[in-house]
C-alpha cells in the first residue's frame, strides 16, 4: 500500500492530501480461523472494452449484463441495521431468481445469514447470483475526508468487506452495524465493489476548496490524472481497497465509487448553482433566498471516473457506478438536449441523459446502479414523460421500470441495478420528512405519501394476515367493528391501523351523487380549536372544531380538505410559521396541495416554472387483487351492505390528515411554535367525527348548500361534540407481505433483455 502515503506534491504551503497509516488489521489479528492466501489469483470478473466480463473457469471471459437490485433489508417495524434471518435471505434470494434477476447489490455488511444463504444457493444454483458489495460510510466532520477518526473508520470498513467477502473476518457487536462471524466465502460470486454512497456536493466543494489545487496522484493500482482533492481521496480509498484484498487474498474484481447526476462530469446549461441563481434573480429583480451557507447544488463539483486508470497491477479493472433516476435533478428534465432524445415508446430525456453519460466514459463501463419508480401515492418530483418521483400504481411502476432498465440496455451500459426489492416502512423522502415525527419511529408506521418507502417489488403493508379493511365496496369486514355513530338508518364507523384511518358509512340507501354529497368532518386535536363551522353549508353550529373534511360526491369529487388556518401552503413547513390548530368560525376549507418541483432559472436566464400538486383528491377503485379492476391507488369505493342498505368506504393516509405517528397518536400541532424551534407535534387523545347529508342542488362552494342532517342531530341550531374514537397505540406493527403487480412485469422484462451487453454506440 505504498501509494497511500506519498504526497501529492501540491505546490506552495499546502498540505499534501494523503492517508493515515492504517492501523492494524482487526479482521487480521482476530480472524475466525487462519487465512490462508491461495496460491492463485481470484479474478472472477473483470472490466474490459466498456463492459464487464465474468470468468468461464477455463481461461476465457464473457460478457456479462447486470440485471441487477438493490436490497434494503429493513422489515416493517426495523431500523435498517436490524436485519432479518436467515429463513428470510433463502426466501428472498430464491424469489430474486425467479424474478430473473442475476445481481444482488448490499450497500453495507449484512449479518452472516445473508452471506451463508447466498453461498448455498450458488452452491445449489445452475445460474448463480452475483453480487455487488458495497462499502458504506457517512459525512465526515467538517466535510474533512482526512480526519484521522474518521479515515480509519472507514479503512477498518474496506478491511471488513474484504475479510466479509472471503468468509474471513469477527466483527464484535457496534450500535447500527453487522458483527458475528462470518465463515461464508462468497468471493467467487461476487462480481464487484462500490466504495461509499451518494456524496453530497456540498461536502465535495468543501473539501476541494481545503485542498485547491489539482494534480495527479499514482497508488500501486490506480491513478489519477489532475484530479481534484475528492477525486484524489476516492483514487486512494480504491487503492487501500484493491491492496487489501489483494495482499490478504490474492483476489480482484472491479471496483469503482458511487456517483450520481449531481456530480456528474456533464455541464448542463439549465442547472444554476445556488449562488448563480441568486445573480440572475437579483439582475431580473426578483426576489432572491437568503443563501444557504452549504448549498447542495446539483452541478457545482464533479467526479470523473475517466481521470482514473488502474496500473498494470490491475487486473480487474474500473468501472463507473452512477445511481441515476428519471426525475432529479431538474436538468434531467429541462436540459433541451435531452428534450429531443427518444427511447423504444418515444420521446424520453432519461434516454437523451444515459447517451450522454456513456458517450463521456468513453473507457470505462458505466453501470446504472440505482434506477426505478416507486408507487406512492403523490408525486415527490415531475418528470415529463410521467416517470415521476411517486405517483404511479403498481402496474405503471412495473411499466415504467421496464422501461428504464431497456433505456438502460440500449444506451450501452453494463447493466442496471433496480431500486429496490421490499419496500421499507423507515425510510423518508424530503416531502413527507417534516410531518414524519419523531423519527426514530417511522419504522413503526407505513407512508403511502412517501415516495421512499414504496419502491420495492415487494410490498409490506399493515395488517397481520391481509388488509384491516379491503377497500372493494364490500361490507362484510365491517361487521366486526362497532358503529361509532349510529341513527335512522344512517351509521358511521371508523378503523386505524398502522397505514391509514378507514371510514365506513352505511346509508338508508345507495348514495346518489347528483343529489346528494356527504361529509365527514374530523376534529383531530381538540374540541376547542379548529372550525366551528361545516364547509359549504350555512349553519348549523359544530360545537367540535374541525380540521378536516372529508367529501364524498362521485368519482371527481371526493377528497379531503383542511382547515384554511391549519393548511400547510404547498406541503412546505416555513420557518416562524404557527402550525397548531387555531379556532375559527370561517368554514373554509382547502385542497392540500404538494409543490414537487421550484422554479428555477437557468444558467443562461431561462427561466422554468415550478410544479404543483393537488393531493386531497381520493381516487375511486377496488384494492381487491383478485378482481379484474384491481387499483393499487384506489381510496374509497361505494356499494352495497349485506342488508341492502347503501355503503360507503374510504383509506385516508395519516399524513395527508397531519398525523406525525399513529403510533402514538401524535399530530401535528407544535407546542413550541412561539421559540422558532424544530417543527414538533402532540399527543391527540383521539378523534372525534361529525357526518353530514348536503343538497347538491349547486356545485360546493358556489353558495350556501342545503343541510339535510347531521350525526350527532344538531339541537338547537348546535351539533353537539360527538364521542372520542380513539385507538390503541403500538411499538410493534403487524404486516404481511405479497408481490406487487409490477413484479411480475418486471419479470417479463428481465426475461426478454439480452444476458450480454450491447457496445456503446
Amino acid at each position: 500500500m505504498i501509494g497511500l502515503a506519498l504526497s501529492l506534491g501540491l505546490p506552495g504551503g499546502e498540505a499534501p492530501l494523503s492517508a493515515a497509516p492504517a492501523p492494524p488489521s482487526r479482521l487480521q489479528a482476530n480472524p475466525p480461523h487462519p487465512v490462508t492466501r491461495p496460491s492463485q489469483p481470484l479474478i472472477p470478473a473483470r472490466a474490459h472494452d466498456r463492459r464487464l466480463e465474468v470468468a468461464d473457469g477455463a481461461g476465457g471471459w464473457h460478457p456479462f449484463y447486470v440485471k441487477g437490485v438493490n436490497l434494503g433489508a429493513a422489515i416493517p417495524g426495523r431500523h435498517p441495521s436490524e436485519f432479518p434471518d436467515r429463513a428470510t435471505y433463502d426466501g428472498w434470494i430464491r424469489e430474486m431468481a425467479e424474478a430473473g434477476f442475476n445481481t444482488i447489490r448490499v450497500y453495507t455488511i449484512h449479518p452472516p445469514a445473508f452471506y451463508e444463504a447466498l453461498r448455498a444457493y450458488n452452491l445449489g444454483a445452475r445460474k448463480p447470483m452475483r453480487l455487488i458489495h458495497g462499502v458504506w460510510t457517512e459525512l465526515p466532520p467538517r466535510h474533512d475526508f482526512l480526519d484521522p477518526a474518521w479515515l480509519a473508520a472507514w479503512h477498518r470498513e474496506m478491511r471488513d468487506v474484504a475479510g466479509v467477502l472471503h468468509g474471513q473476518a469477527r466483527i464484535p457487536a457496534r450500535p447500527g452495524h453487522a458483527s458475528g462471524t462470518f465463515g461464508a466465502d462468497v468471493s467467487p460470486w461476487t462480481l464487484a465493489v462500490i466504495l461509499g454512497r451518494e456524496w453530497e456536493s456540498s461536502s465535495v466543494v468543501a473539501f476541494n476548496r481545503q485542498h485547491s489545487r489539482t494534480s495527479t496522484w499514482t497508488g500501486r493500482f490506480v491513478t489519477v490524472r489532475e484530479g481534484h482533492a475528492m477525486e484524489r481521496f476516492l483514487a486512494q480509498s480504491l487503492d487501500y481497497f484493491l491492496a487489501e484484498e489483494w495482499d490478504r487474498f490474492q483476489a480482484q474484481r472491479p471496483i469503482a465509487f458511487t456517483n450520481w447526476p449531481t456530480l456528474d462530469p456533464l455541464f448542463h446549461i439549465t442547472e444554476s448553482t445556488e449562488q448563480e441563481e441568486r445573480a440572475l434573480r437579483q439582475k431580473l429583480g426578483m426576489a432572491a433566498e437568503a443563501p444557504n451557507p452549504e448549498p447542495d447544488d446539483e452541478d457545482a463539483a464533479s467526479l470523473d471516473m475517466e481521470k482514473f486508470e488502474g496500473t498494470s497491477q490491475l487486473r480487474a479493472g474500473l468501472f463507473a457506478s452512477y445511481h441515476a433516476y428519471p426525475y432529479y435533478p431538474d436538468f434531467m428534465n429541462l436540459d433541451p438536449g435531452y428534450a429531443q432524445a427518444r427511447d423504444h415508446l418515444g420521446p424520453s430525456h432519461y434516454s437523451g441523459y444515459l447517451a450522454d453519460l456513456v458517450r463521456h466514459h468513453a473507457r470505462h463501463p458505466v453501470l446504472i446502479a440505482e434506477f426505478g419508480v416507486p408507487s406512492s401515492r403523490i408525486v415527490a418530483h415531475w418528470q415529463p414523460q410521467g416517470l415521476t418521483h411517486g405517483g404511479q400504481g403498481e402496474r405503471e411502476q412495473g411499466e415504467q421500470d421496464a422501461r428504464l432498465q431497456q433505456d438502460i440496455y440500449d444506451a450501452g451500459c453494463a447493466g442496471g441495478v433496480l431500486f429496490a426489492w421490499i419496500d421499507e416502512w423507515f425510510k423518508k423522502n424530503w416531502l413527507t420528512l417534516p410531518f414524519e415525527r419523531p423519527f426514530e419511529r417511522k419504522p413503526l408506521w407505513y407512508n403511502a405519501m412517501d415516495a421512499e418507502e414504496n419502491y420495492g417489488l415487494i410490498a409490506y403493508r399493515p395488517g397481520a394476515k391481509g388488509p384491516s379493511i379491503l377497500i372493494d365496496g364490500k361490507a362484510d369486514d365491517w361487521a366486526r367493528i362497532p358503529a361509532y355513530l349510529e341513527a335512522d338508518g344512517l351509521s358511521l364507523k371508523a378503523v386505524a391501523d398502522e397505514g391509514w384511518l378507514h371510514l365506513g358509512l352505511f346509508l338508508p340507501r345507495p348514495a346518489d351523487f347528483t343529489k346528494e354529497a356527504i361529509l365527514v368532518g374530523l376534529d383531530t386535536v381538540d374540541t376547542r380549536r379548529g372550525d366551528h363551522r361545516l364547509p359549504w353549508v350555512a349553519s348549523p353550529r359544530s360545537e367540535a372544531g374541525l380540521e378536516f373534511a372529508v367529501l364524498f360526491q362521485g368519482p371527481d369529487h371526493t377528497g379531503v380538505f383542511v382547515d384554511a388556518p391549519y393548511a400547510v401552503p404547498d406541503y412546505r413547513p416555513l420557518p416562524h410559521h404557527r402550525y397548531q390548530s387555531v379556532a375559527n368560525e370561517a368554514g373554509r376549507f382547502l385542497m392540500p396541495t404538494a409543490k414537487s418541483n421550484h422554479p428555477r432559472i437557468g444558467r443562461d436566464g431561462t427561466r422554468f416554472p415550478g410544479h404543483t400538486t393537488e393531493i386531497g383528491w381520493l381516487r375511486q377503485g377496488t384494492q381487491d387483487r383478485a378482481d379484474p379492476a384491481f387499483d393499487s391507488r384506489a381510496e374509497w369505493q361505494a356499494g352495497r351492505a349485506p342488508d341492502g342498505r347503501g355503503f360507503i368506504e374510504a383509506r385516508i393516509p395519516w399524513t395527508l390528515i397531519q398525523v406525525t405517528d399513529p403510533s402514538q397518536r401524535m399530530v401535528l400541532d407544535d407546542p413550541g411554535w412561539k421559540t422558532g424551534g424544530p417543527l414538533e407535534s402532540s399527543k391527540t387523545p383521539g378523534f372525534r367525527f361529525v357526518l353530514a347529508i348536503v343538497d347538491a342542488d349547486k356545485p360546493l362552494g358556489e353558495g350556501p348548500s342545503t343541510l339535510r342532517l347531521t350525526l350527532p342531530a344538531a339541537v338547537r341550531g348546535a351539533i353537539p361534540v360527538p364521542p372520542l374514537y380513539t385507538w390503541r397505540a403500538w411499538n410493534r406493527p403487524t404486516f404481511h407481505r405479497f408481490r406487487k403487480l409490477s413484479f411480475s412485469i418486471y419479470q417479463k422484462a428481465l426475461a426478454a433483455t439480452p444476458d450480454e451487453p450491447r457496445l456503446p454506440r
